[in-house]
């Protein structure tokens, strides 16, 4: 027992914004790469501050990967943005993402775009997606929605369609 009190001293905490640990651009280039299936090479510049650049050779390349949002690094949500070589990228914020959202639960009479719509709508900007058929699938509803992770994400909503159907 006094083994584990003396660990226990041992112990300290550290603020949330402490220590923050090195990213390894070569693993993180490593790991991207495969999925990213990207035509020309890209390069990842290290701008501090956990911001990394990542600089295509093609822009088509660069706009691909951000259309297959969201990407994960070791169990890490990886935000993108385009860059602007007019900011400063300590003056950048990464909040936002964009995720499939599935709406279940409607009648059949509401399973349209339109619905898929207005409904992703109140979770954030709902990305226009070129193909309608995207957005209904068998008994659920799907939209993309850029959605801002600063805050906790829902794990689910009611919502009330009229005073006598809530889904």
């Amino acid at each position: 027992m006094e083994d584990v009190l003396e660990d226990w001293k041992k112990l300290s905490l550290i603020e949330v914004e402490g220590a923050k640990r090195a990213l390894n651009v070569e693993a993180i280039g490593r790991t991207f790469k495969p999925p990213w299936r990207s035509r020309g090479e890209f390069t990842i510049r290290d701008a501090e501050d956990h911001v990394l650049l990542f600089v295509f050779e093609h822009e088509n390349d660069a706009e691909r990967v951000l259309a297959s949002e969201p990407w994960v690094f070791d169990k890490h949500l990886v935000l993108f943005k385009w860059f602007d070589f007019l900011v400063h990228t300590k003056n950048m914020r990464f909040t936002t993402t964009k995720f499939w959202v599935q709406i279940h639960g409607l009648p059949m009479s509401m399973m349209d775009p339109e619905t898929a719509i207005e409904i992703g709508e109140t979770l954030g900007p709902v990305s226009a997606s070129e193909i309608t058929k995207e957005l209904v699938g068998g008994t659920f509803l799907r939209v993309r929605v850029e959605v801002d992770v600063s805050n906790p994400l829902c794990r689910g909503r009611k919502i009330a369609i009229n005073e006598d159907l809530e889904i």
